[in-house]
Order: C-alpha cells, then sequence, then structure tokens
C-alpha cells in the first residue's frame, strides 16, 4: 500500500531514527512490553537507536542491564535521583541522541506499537517537512496492558483552560484511512524532524516537570509554519490511566504555572478566557517570558485568532460559551454554567452542535508544512 511507502523512492533509509521513551517508576512488565513491540514490529533499518531515558529512577525501577540484554539498539540515558520532570527529560534526550538521527519518534513506556506503525508517520514527513505526525491511539485499559482496543474517530484539542480532550464535533463514524489534521497533540506519542523541533526551539526552559509540553508544541507547530495530524494506518496502543494509577505524584500547582506560562506567551488578546477558568494562573510569577516571547517573533508565528479561525473552530465557538461548573449563578452571576459540566468536559455546560460544525470550512494543511528547512 502506498501508505507504507516512501514517495521519494529511497525506501526511507536516509531517514535514521531515534525512538526515545522516558520512564519513570514504571512496572518492568510495562516497559518490557513497550519495547518488545517496538523491537518486533519496527524494521531495524530505520533506526539509530532506541533511547530509554531513566528520570530519576533508583537502583530498583531503572532496569539498565535488562534494558540493553533487549537489543543493540537499546541505548539508557540515566538522569540521576531525584529527576528532572518528563519536559526538561526530552530535552535532554534530543541533546544526546545518536548524531545520525534525523527523525525524532517519542514513545510512552506503556504501549504496544502494531505492524507498519512507522512507514506511514515517515512518510507524511518525506512529504511535510514541518509535520508533527501522531499515530492513532488505542486504549489499553489501565487494569490490564494485556488487552487492546481499537480507537474511535475523533481529534485532540484543547479547553479554554488549556486541558486536553479528544473530541468527534463531526460525530463521523468510523476512521477513514487519509491523514487529516488535529488541531492539538497529546503530547507523549509523536514522530517529528529534528531539524523542525530544534527550530522550533521545544520546549521552553523555564516550564517545569510535568504538564504543558504538549500544548507548547501544538501551538508552535501550527501557528510557526507546521501542521499536526493523525495518520491512521499508524496504530499504536496506549495506557490511559487515571491519577490514581500514575506511578509518580505531579504538582498540580507547577502544572498550572507551566500553563500560564503558555498562555501569556501564545494567547494574546485571548488570555482572559483562560484566566476565566484557570484564575489561579493570573496570580503566579510566571518567571521570565523575554527569551519565549522573542523566540515567537524569531519564528514570525501566526496569531492566536488565526489558530481560531483556521484550525480550532470548535475553540473558537466555545470562548462565547465559557462557564464554570459547580458555582452559583445567584452568587456569581452567568459565568456560573447553567447545569453541570457537558461530559468529558471542564469549561462548559453545553458543545459545539454536529450540524453547525459540520458547516464550518475544513481545516487546510499550510503551504509551508510542505518548505524544506
Amino acid at each position: 500500500a502506498a501508505e507504507v511507502e516512501d514517495p521519494d523512492g529511497k525506501g526511507f533509509l536516509d531517514m535514521k531514527v531515534s525512538i526515545i521513551i522516558p520512564y519513570r517508576n514504571e512496572r518492568w512488565e510495562h516497559i518490557k512490553g513497550s519495547l518488545e513491540s517496538v523491537l518486533y514490529y519496527t524494521p531495524k533499518r530505520y533506526l539509530a537507536e532506541i533511547l530509554m531515558v531513566s528520570d530519576g529512577n533508583g537502583p530498583d525501577n531503572m532496569f539498565v542491564n535488562e534494558l540493553r540484554a533487549m537489543s543493540r539498539l537499546v541505548n539508557v540515558l540515566a538522569l540521576p535521583s531525584p529527576g528532572i520532570g518528563l519536559i526538561e527529560a526530552k530535552m535532554r534526550a534530543v541533546g544526546g541522541a545518536a548524531v545520525k538521527s534525523s527523525v525524532l519518534v517519542f514513545l510512552e513506556p506503556h504501549i504496544r506499537v502494531n505492524r507498519q506503525w512507522l512507514q506511514p508517520l515517515l512518510r507524511r514527513i518525506r512529504l511535510y517537512p514541518r509535520v508533527l505526525a501522531m499515530p492513532v491511539l488505542d486504549p489499553i485499559p489501565q487494569t490490564d496492558f494485556n488487552s487492546y482496543f481499537p480507537g474511535t474517530a475523533g481529534h485532540w484539542r484543547f479547553e479554554w483552560n488549556l486541558n486536553l480532550i479528544y473530541t468527534n464535533p463531526s460525530e463521523s463514524e468510523g476512521q477513514s484511512s487519509e491523514p487529516y489534521p488535529t488541531p492539538a497533540t497529546s503530547g507523549g506519542i509523536f514522530a517529528i524532524r529534528r531539524d523542525w523541533w530544534n527550530k522550533l526551539g521545544l520546549y521552553d526552559h523555564g516550564m517545569v516537570g510535568w504538564g504543558g509540553d504538549h500544548i507548547e508544541a501544538t501551538l508552535k507547530v501550527w501557528r510557526c509554519g507546521g501542521h499536526i495530524e493523525i495518520v491512521p494506518c499508524s496504530h499504536v496502543g496506549h495506557l490511559f490511566r487515571d491519577a490514581s494509577h500514575r506511578p509518580y505524584p505531579v504538582e498540580v500547582d507547577q502544572v498550572v504555572k507551566n500553563y500560564g506560562r503558555i498562555a501569556a506567551v501564545w494567547l494574546e488578546e485571548y488570555l482572559p478566557h483562560f484566566y476565566t477558568v484557570k484564575p489561579e494562573a493570573e496570580t503566579m510569577d510566571l518567571g521570565d517570558l523575554t527569551e519565549a516571547l522573542e523566540l515567537k517573533e524569531r519564528l514570525q508565528c501566526k496569531s492566536m485568532k488565526w489558530y481560531l479561525e483556521n484550525v480550532d473552530r470548535e475553540m473558537n465557538w466555545e470562548k462565547d460559551h465559557i462557564c464554570i461548573p459547580g458555582c452559583s449563578r445567584k452568587e456569581h452571576g452567568n459565568i456560573c454554567c447553567v447545569g453541570e459540566a457537558h461530559p468529558g468536559r471542564s469549561t462548559l455546560d453545553e458543545i459545539l452542535p454536529a450540524a453547525e460544525y459540520r458547516q464550518l470550512p475544513k481545516t487546510e494543511i499550510p503551504q509551508h508544512s510542505r518548505d524544506e528547512l
């Protein structure tokens, strides 16, 4: 099938891949299963290395010898305890990745890739040097790593509090096999050219720990000359888990601060919408934003208005329907939702009707996404 072939006829042999998998307090069963699937379903000729990034793991859950024993392609980057957090760990990994790799593929330590998962992503990168290409993520239940269910139609995007959600606004049935634009990336599992990653300056050094890297990547890729898409011929199973099943604590204040930094740099005249539903961010000390703002200027990125009008039209509609669930309208007025929040949402009591969404223009792939870097 064309979806797994190199349009340049080189068999992707000039596109060496570094697969980067950060892990922290992860169960060996998950790490081993993830890596076995990658080794089984990925033709070795594409790989420069599989770089396992141990973020502050102790001797009992670093698994260095076990990992290296699985393949000569496996390298381990061990960051000392207490760890530096996922965002900085990814940045260090890219800095330490094999010199010969031109494509970065980020995976998580609780996944199972499927046959021919990599080639469709490489094909899109060949056609669009400035794409961030995502597979379809198929759910693996958090209680059973040996189960696997097909993913549903939809795309990734953000609410106005910058929480990540997966929506199907047109209520379409089933997946098409054609790659399609998605307003956001979920952040942990994607492929991107290394020179494009470096040009975008991922990630902001002022962000700490966990949370927000996917928002920054989303707004930079879309607004600074590229696009994000889901490639349905590539499937990766992912163990989706709630906070109680997460193997490490997440510092909520720090996440909000990271979101606040991104909002202050990227939301422009729409910043008040964010503060309405994340009021705690407004008074936080966000640190120095000069470098982030200068980079945005240097890359000549498009405005948030452009993004809302051309990429995330649901978010554009939602800006006029934001409400806070669970507060009293008597005391606080119309900013409070009429009833409960809409299922799966935290900033709305109604969503854009599917019929109305279907009337909106389709998202186009920006012309610049084809340009060589």
